[in-house]
């Protein structure tokens, strides 16, 4: 029971601390993308106030990193370090390509966002660290 309330209290605080980031980067102008941009294809949300679409996104992100926390436990044994940082390059990668739907992935690699890069590659190693100090400090098996 203590494993599921560290996993969502972990969860939303890397999700609270993405959005804020990805707002500091949109106001700032780092990426070439809106992260509320995924409003534009999905009529419904269209008209919504914009606090409320970030409202969605944070709810996402949130569930997204629940599920991370616990795909993460895979890489116990791996070193967090390499295993964070070459996941974390991955993801990164893998949404810009997506977001930015570039023919080529060259192309994606020319208008990668660094800031963006970063801040995916230090969530991901917060998920991973803590996910695997809370298994080792509490087994699920005990």
């Amino acid at each position: 029971m203590k494993e599921k309330g560290l996993s969502i209290s972990t969860s939303f605080v890397a999700a609270l601390v993405c959005i804020i980031l990805l707002k500091i980067i949109d106001l700032f102008h780092f990426i070439k993308w809106s992260p509320i941009g995924y409003t534009e294809q999905l009529q419904t949300f269209d008209t919504s106030h914009t606090f409320v679409k970030w409202a969605i996104l944070f709810i996402v992100i949130w569930c997204i990193c629940i599920v991370f926390y616990y795909i993460s436990l895979v890489f116990i044994k791996v070193p967090i370090s390499i295993s964070s940082l070459a996941l974390g390059i991955i993801i990164a990668t893998a949404l810009e390509w997506v977001i930015l739907d570039e023919n080529t992935f060259e192309k994606t690699i020319k208008h990668m966002s660094i800031p963006f890069m970063c801040i995916i590659v230090i969530l991901v190693r917060f998920m991973m660290e803590s996910a695997i100090f809370h298994a080792q400090d509490h087994p699920l098996n005990k």
